[in-house]
């Protein structure tokens, strides 16, 4: 008997790799980030209520695009690269529970442990910026 084959041939979509979380070079491009208020309220800890996190394209907060999470209500922001009106107006914004919008970026720190850098404040997450 014969067996008569045909290749198989995958055809897929190219697909863009999301960008990283913490950039590796850190002159790499800004991107519009919101820090504060997430507005996710939980009946129980551990709760993602602030973050510094990419916005969904209707400017909420999603699981899987928050970049620094305060789970407990205790935790302070990660070290700022900001000038020191744009550091003012986000550390308020973050112990008040608000929410302001950036264009900035993760870049890396010492120990792995990530650094914000803030390019510039673009105002309250709500939209009016």
């Amino acid at each position: 008997m014969l067996w008569l084959m045909a290749p198989l041939i995958a055809v897929t979509a190219p697909q863009e790799a999301p960008p990283p979380f913490v950039a590796n070079d850190s002159k790499a491009p800004g991107a519009r980030l919101h820090i504060g208020d997430t507005g996710i309220r939980c009946v129980r800890m551990p709760c993602p209520s602030r973050a510094v996190f990419e916005p969904d394209a209707q400017g909420h907060a999603v699981k899987d695009r928050m970049l620094f999470v305060d789970a407990d209500g205790k935790a302070s922001l990660p070290p700022l690269i900001a000038k020191d009106a744009d550091r003012a107006v986000i550390v308020e914004a973050w112990e008040d529970h608000q929410c302001v919008a950036i264009d900035g970026r993760l870049i890396p720190g010492e120990e792995d442990r990530p650094i914000l850098r803030v390019d510039r404040v673009l105002g309250p997450c709500d939209g009016t910026s």
